[in-house]
């Protein structure tokens, strides 16, 4: 049914509030990492996990909930994720250790995922055709927003209360989105059907990321070739082996199988993939760059990194009107190209005196995350059969935050491998650290350059 342009751009509005939201608190915790790992007294290979638990839970449900949304209705799932992800807000706000933070962590998630999977799902079911790249490019603007508010606020608040608050903000946010998006998005008609969840794929595609991820985190302190670690790595390897088998033969599968028969999504998907495992890994480490080799408080380390949000928030609208005349693939090869460069100027300038390298990257990646990710957003979207939006916006969603859990252990993995053994977070000086953080921006900017070269395959086309 055709909007009139003041609905659209109130359910626009209301769909950018979602993903503001959903990134704020991924940018807030970041920052605040170096901190929660000295006030628990943990190393940070440990506090991790805080982040970790939070990007697994999500990624191994979002299909899950994307099959769900197909079936009662993308606004009512969206508005359960902000109930469930205000009440998970509470429960980490208040947590007293470690271990009850990263459970409240996993309760955030599911949250967090109803609401990922339908975001992306509710542009081209409530969105005219000739407005989705425009709302594609206000939802990354938003997402920018998140990030640029995320960083300092969550900086402002760890330095002038705790980290405790970087949580309880989500809490009046959360509210007043739920309100607001209850109010303003369109009912919509749902075709029911008798379908079963697939509760086998679900554990399976649970199984295999948090196998590998507990191996990449570990390998480095229990040895590679410790037995433990060895069984990890194969059961990670045969539940993704049993996870496709299973697919292919269920009844209801979680995951459609013939989705990736198209090439074109199955190219988007991968580059999706690859480019948010090197976004995730350097929002993770930065902090502790900013904090312990450079010296800045946790404050000033938000100020600093509000220079990539900013640019980012800037060019992300621009780069969505854009991907509605050119090719998105274009825009994502340029701003892969883009992202490689900078990534390895920093690392052959990381040891020079000052924030002048470090703030150049930051603006430099900023363009560059901005040209790509509204685009490649725009691309996987366009290729959604009729009445599988819900379940093509969990595939999508779950294969780049798979990258962005895989990417923040391999941050670790690397950065901790690097690292002088055996010395406490609060002992570590400056120029102690320069070489792990080297090492681990190099082995990043290895899978810029494959996403590059993947990007290549296939057709190019408009969105």
């Amino acid at each position: 049914m055709k909007q009139q342009p003041v609905a659209q751009n109130l359910i626009i509005f209301s769909i950018t509030l979602g993903a503001f939201m959903s990134t704020l608190d991924s940018n807030i915790v970041n920052i605040a990492l170096p901190n929660i790992a000295l006030y628990f007294s943990i190393p940070i290979g440990s506090v991790v996990w805080v982040t970790l638990s939070y990007l697994l839970v999500l990624t191994s449900t979002l299909l899950l909930f994307g099959r769900l949304s197909d079936r009662v209705g993308v606004k009512k799932i969206f508005l359960l994720g902000y109930i469930v992800f205000v009440a998970g807000s509470l429960m980490c706000g208040i947590s007293p250790t470690i271990a009850a933070l990263i459970v409240s962590r996993c309760i955030q998630a599911l949250g967090g995922a109803m609401i990922y999977t339908t975001i992306f799902a509710m542009v081209p079911k409530f969105i005219e055709q000739k407005d989705r790249g425009r709302a594609f490019g206000f939802i990354s603007t938003a997402a920018g927003l998140g990030v640029s508010v995320g960083a300092p606020l969550g900086g402002l608040l760890t330095g002038l209360f705790s980290w405790h608050w970087i949580f309880l903000i989500n809490i009046p946010v959360g509210i007043a989105a739920y309100f607001l998006s209850r109010r303003i998005l369109p009912e919509e008609k749902v075709t029911r059907t008798d379908e079963k969840f697939d509760i086998a794929g679900m554990l399976l595609s649970f199984a295999g990321p948090t196998c590998l991820i507990y191996a990449l985190n570990m390998g480095h302190i229990l040895g590679w070739d410790s037995p433990i670690i060895t069984g990890t790595i194969l059961a990670s390897f045969f539940s993704f082996l049993a996870f496709v088998w299973w697919e292919k033969r269920a009844r209801y599968p979680l995951l459609n199988m013939s989705i990736f028969k198209n090439k074109s999504f199955l190219v988007v998907n991968q580059m999706g993939m690859l480019t948010f495992l090197f976004m995730a890994g350097n929002n993770f480490i930065i902090p502790f760059f900013l904090q312990y080799e450079k010296g800045l408080s946790v404050m000033m380390s938000g100020v600093i990194f509000l220079l990539y949000s900013v640019v980012y928030l800037v060019v992300s609208p621009f780069a969505g009107r854009i991907s509605d005349h050119v090719p998105s693939r274009i825009l994502c090869r340029a701003a892969l190209l883009s992202c490689l460069l900078c990534t390895l100027v920093f690392c052959f300038t990381i040891k020079l005196p000052g924030l002048l390298s470090v703030m150049i990257f930051l603006v430099w990646l900023g363009a560059s995350m901005g040209f790509f990710i509204s685009p490649n957003n725009s691309e996987a979207m366009s290729l959604a059969p009729e009445g599988s939006l819900g379940i093509v916006s969990g595939v999508f969603k779950m294969v780049t935050n798979l990258g962005m859990v895989i990417g923040v252990a391999v941050f670790e993995m690397v950065f901790s491998a690097f690292a002088p053994p055996d010395i406490s977070l609060a002992a570590y000086g400056q120029g102690m650290l320069l070489n792990a953080f080297r090492c681990t921006f190099l082995v990043g900017s290895i899978f810029l350059f494959i996403s590059l070269a993947v990007s290549w395959q296939g057709r190019t086309k408009r969105s």
